[in-house]
């Protein structure tokens, strides 16, 4: 799945929420790695070799350093992080490899999107989208314009992100790129449901839908599928809700994605909670639990709890929803979301007057 449909997505409730450039210096990169001294060593002696050093060598050095951001950014650690992976970027760029230098952009532009730091992550995209017009790079085009779009719409200036949207499909079309196409129109989708024009976006997803399946883009198609789902229960189409949701699942399931198989689960789970159907809730609450288990994700493990703690008020469990609402309120507290705290606090105060 592309960064632009995560972003979109990680109001899901991604985890935590800057450029530093390659002026931050050698020392720097050593310090981040100084618990493997002699690699850091061999790093920073390899960025500065003689001319006669070779491109493998050199290659080597930048796979080295996204490597190491990666680490550091799957560990929390987002400054280390960011001063590898511009390092990585650098050496990359030197090299001529523009993929490695778009992985290296990708994960910066995650950084920053988590960190709520748009404005450093736009300037990463619109210097991936200037690098792919230089190159006349028809499928970056449409990446980088769909991410440009996207950081608009976390920002909700909707006309800036529908214009990205609009000229990324224009360039997809260009080149007949179903992939492309898929994901833009999908991304036009999410305008038009933000507008309230829930037909309209309707017609976008189920057209990209279409354009997904036929790139085999599962991830994406995931991704459509789940959007339509919301839009069929909005407009009362639930049985075409279920089956978006569950479609929506599979494919999920097909590219070993827990995220986007929370996504089509809750959208399940809805459902079968307002039908009151405690076998089907049961089997998809128990598959949230489980992947919950699987990504270690606490804000994951959070909505998790909620979701249990709102099953069990609705059953008039009260005891047990109380005690689910205080756990997840505890951990609400940690991960400082002040507004799911006040939400959790209300619920707790309710039930406490009902018991």
């Amino acid at each position: 799945m592309d960064f632009g449909e995560r972003a979109s997505w990680e109001t899901r409730g991604s985890t935590a929420n800057l450029v530093a450039g390659f002026a931050a210096g050698l020392l720097l990169a050593s310090n981040l790695i100084r618990p493997m001294p002699a690699r850091a060593q061999s790093l920073t002696d390899q960025l500065h070799m003689p001319p006669q050093s070779t491109f493998r060598q050199q290659r080597d050095v930048a796979d080295e350093f996204l490597l190491l951001g990666q680490r550091k950014r799957l560990s929390g650690e987002f400054e280390s992080s960011i001063v590898a992976l511009n390092k990585a970027a650098d050496v990359y760029h030197y090299l001529g490899d523009l993929v490695g230098m778009g992985e290296a952009y990708k994960q910066l532009v995650q950084i920053y999107s988590s960190l709520g730091q748009y404005r450093e992550a736009e300037l990463i995209v619109r210097r991936q989208l200037a690098i792919a017009r230089t190159n006349q790079n028809f499928s970056e085009q449409v990446l980088a314009l769909n991410n440009l779009g996207t950081l608009s719409l976390q920002t909700d200036d909707l006309g800036t992100a529908y214009a990205s949207f609009s000229e990324g499909l224009q360039v997809a079309q260009s080149v007949d790129s179903d992939r492309g196409i898929g994901l833009s129109l999908s991304n036009l989708g999410l305008i038009a449901a933000a507008r309230g024009l829930e037909n309209d976006a309707q017609k976008y997803y189920e057209t990209a839908a279409t354009y997904r399946a036929r790139a085999r883009d599962y991830a994406g198609q995931a991704n459509t599928d789940s959007n339509l789902g919301d839009i069929y229960l909005k407009t009362g189409q639930l049985m075409r809700a279920i089956g978006a949701y569950r479609m929506s699942l599979i494919m999920a399931r097909q590219v070993d994605d827990p995220y986007l198989q929370l996504r089509a689960i809750d959208g399940l789970i809805r459902i079968y909670r307002d039908r009151n159907e405690p076998h089907m809730l049961t089997e998809y609450l128990d598959n949230r639990i489980a992947l919950t288990i699987q990504t270690g994700d606490d804000w994951q493990r959070l909505m998790t709890l909620k979701t249990m703690a709102e099953i069990k008020q609705e059953a008039g469990e009260w005891a047990a929803a109380q005690d689910l609402f205080g756990r997840a309120l505890t951990l609400a507290v940690t991960l400082n979301r002040k507004q799911v705290q006040a939400e959790l606090t209300n619920r707790l105060r309710w039930l406490a007057l009902q018991m």
